[in-house]
């Protein structure tokens, strides 16, 4: 459910919503740190990668819809990363002008790659917990994964697929 501007604030889920935030933040530092040290990938280009990876195979217009972008800018996108070896671009089997891009093996070793690296980065983190609070947190983070997948809050409205573990 989404909250709208008639709803009372409520202070207590404000709070919380900030430290979900703040270890969101975190998150995100060790995903872009495993990016810097584990390939060459620009951040633009991982998020296409891991879009396809997730939801794929794709149509371009598809592709494009699902990161916010035109269709021109993700296609130089997709030809870069299809160049590098990361994507696939071929004929639809639908319509014989539409192209269908999905990851390749290479694509998946190198997406492997920087999650092994982030799930380095988390597990020192989890370390310095306790393990009744980890594995409460692991419980509430998958809690909160799939209440913010029935809200539409991954960003992934409309488009085929969901995410495991691994994204």
């Amino acid at each position: 459910m989404h909250s709208g501007a008639s709803e009372e604030t409520d202070p207590a889920l404000e709070e919380d919503a900030w430290s979900v935030e703040a270890a969101s933040l975190a998150l995100v530092e060790m995903t872009l740190n495993a990016v810097v040290r584990g390939s060459d990938l620009s951040v633009t280009q991982l998020r296409v990668l891991l879009a396809v990876d997730r939801h794929g195979p794709l149509n371009l217009s598809g592709l494009a819809a699902l990161l916010g972008m035109s269709v021109s800018a993700t296609g130089r996108l997709v030809a870069r990363l299809h160049t590098a070896g990361l994507l696939t671009r071929l004929l639809s089997p639908h319509s014989r002008r539409e192209v269908s891009i999905d990851v390749t093996d290479t694509g998946r070793r190198s997406l492997e790659r920087i999650r092994a690296a982030r799930r380095g980065h988390i597990a020192a983190a989890l370390r310095h917990l306790p393990p009744d609070s980890r594995r409460t947190l692991a419980r509430t983070l998958r809690e909160l994964t799939a209440a913010a997948a029935v809200d539409g809050a991954d960003g992934a409205e409309g488009a085929e697929g969901a995410e495991g573990a691994g994204g």
